[in-house]
């Protein structure tokens, strides 16, 4: 009777041991299986690469060999020139002609030149002249004297803008630069109490 009332609790311990063992061959399956498709995609990517490999190793060996062919043709060409021949063909080169002017075009031409030196000077004394400048001290620059007018009427222009009175009577372009930079200094210092201002009113408004 005791082994007959002890044969279902038998039967259930079998069962579940067979359920455990059942268990553990599933998931030794499934991770040999999860290794096998793991190690088969690597060698798939391996063959990929490889054939990748050698289809570039193709491709560079028909790129060389065509290179290679071109320049065997060259070489035959080349051999193939009469012996005579030893600059390389132009096809077109331009050719510099010298102009030969007569005698009296080149005085023409001379006096066009004075000319025009001369209206340009006179031009330069007129603008000195105009603003005070000492002319004569530049000697035969007459470049440089424009050049020195040109940035003395840069720098009137620049006071206007900045409402410096200068009296042109006096030239000291010195000091007009300097009358500009405080100006400037000014305006500056101006626009700033101008935003200062604005920033507080504003933020009393709110």
């Amino acid at each position: 009777m005791q082994n007959i009332s002890n044969l279902p609790l038998r039967q259930a311990l079998i069962e579940n041991h067979e359920k455990i063992n059942f268990s553990l061959n599933h998931d030794t399956i499934v991770s040999k299986t999860q290794e096998l498709e793991a190690m088969s995609v690597a060698k798939a990517k391996e063959a990929l690469q490889i054939l990748k490999n050698l289809e570039t190793k193709k491709e560079a060996i028909r790129i060389f060999e065509e290179r290679k062919q071109s320049e065997e043709n060259l070489k035959k060409i080349i051999d193939q020139l009469p012996d005579n021949i030893t600059e390389t063909p132009k096809f077109h080169e331009a050719k510099s002609q010298s102009v030969e002017l007569s005698d009296t075009a080149r005085e023409t031409f001379a006096r066009i030149g004075v000319r025009v030196r001369e209206a340009f000077i006179e031009e330069q004394i007129e603008r000195a002249m105009a603003y005070n400048i000492p002319y004569e001290s530049y000697g035969d620059d007459y470049y440089r004297l424009m050049q020195d007018i040109d940035q003395y009427e840069f720098l009137l222009e620049k006071a206007k803008e900045y409402c410096v009175d200068w009296d042109i009577s006096e030239y000291d372009p010195l000091a007009l630069e300097q009358e500009i930079e405080e100006a400037e200094h000014l305006a500056y210092l101006q626009n700033q109490e101008i935003n200062y201002y604005y920033a507080i009113t504003r933020g009393v408004e709110r």
